[in-house]
């Protein structure tokens, strides 16, 4: 069956047109509480989360790392979402207190998604300082209003979409096995190694593990490009990452993509890869929906 994982698995002011929507009028994000928390001895810069489309408020009640009170900083027709933080990065030895932040930002993020707020997000520990005598929010402002059209484009590119993890896993030597019985240059191979000497037994030995790894290569990459063919006409963009260790004894990871779906194609996609699935010897974990980290 399809290994389906959900999305938690463990990612100075200037007035603008567009202002006054949406993310201005979020709860917990009027003017004076924003001069207030970043009033707050210590706390001089912006730990940046999100930018967000206006049109649509925050859902109530969020709070991110360690806590913090999360609200927004509009500048035109986007906000960025933020709380207001020390300007030194969020640094432990202690690797749960770590996994925690981490946690707690991208639990900012699937508020917002879950919301159906269109979102660039931003990764861990992004912190916006004080600059040339600007204090965060003017910086922050000033960056997006320089880089508007560029963010307007990602806005484009992920509206009504959102990411998902494809990886895919095979047992080399299941594959290797079936290959050896079936191939007649195998089959060939050991035939001369049963009246072989010692020292031309071994090159023949050689020779088959040689064989047989080309040829399960070949096979692998003929299923890669057979599951890639099927998805991608569901998928907007794909994104190829590195491989990585497959949790499972004696099966390695032989794809592992970022896929952009629209909204629509969810269900479709995950059609496809339980057919995929049941019809191979593959064995398929289905991520997601992410932040479009790999696509903005």
């Amino acid at each position: 069956m399809l290994n389906r994982t959900a999305m938690v698995e463990q990612r100075g002011h200037t007035d603008t047109p567009g202002e006054a929507a949406g993310m201005n009028d979020a709860p917990g994000s009027t003017s004076a509480d924003i001069r207030d928390v970043q009033a707050a001895p210590g706390k001089d810069g912006l730990y940046l989360y999100a930018l967000v489309e206006n049109g649509r408020e925050i859902p109530r009640g969020i709070t991110g790392v360690d806590g913090e009170q999360v609200f927004g900083i509009p500048c035109r027709t986007m906000s960025a979402i933020v709380h207001a933080c020390p300007l030194t990065p969020y640094a432990s030895e202690d690797k749960e207190v770590v996994t925690g932040w981490v946690v707690s930002h991208e639990q900012v993020l699937e508020h917002l998604i879950g919301a159906g707020i269109n979102t660039i997000p931003f990764t861990f520990d992004t912190i916006i300082k004080p600059e040339n005598g600007l204090d965060a929010r003017r910086v922050l402002t000033g960056w997006l209003s320089k880089e508007y059209e560029t963010f307007v484009q990602k806005f484009g590119k992920v509206r009504g979409k959102k990411e998902y993890g494809v990886q895919v896993s095979v047992s080399r030597r299941k594959i290797g096995d079936a290959i050896a019985a079936t191939s007649d240059q195998i089959q060939q191979l050991d035939e001369e190694a049963k009246v072989s000497g010692p020292g031309k037994m071994y090159l023949i030995r050689q020779k088959r593990e040689k064989a047989i790894n080309a040829a399960t290569d070949a096979e692998i990459a003929g299923i890669i490009t057979e599951i890639t063919g099927k998805i991608q006409g569901y998928c907007s963009d794909l994104h190829m990452g590195k491989l990585k260790k497959w949790q499972v004894p004696e099966r390695d990871m032989i794809l592992n993509c970022s896929c952009l779906v629209p909204d629509e194609n969810y269900p479709k996609l995950g059609a496809v890869l339980e057919e995929i699935e049941q019809e191979g010897n593959v064995s398929i974990r289905f991520t997601g929906p992410w932040a479009a980290y790999s696509f903005v």
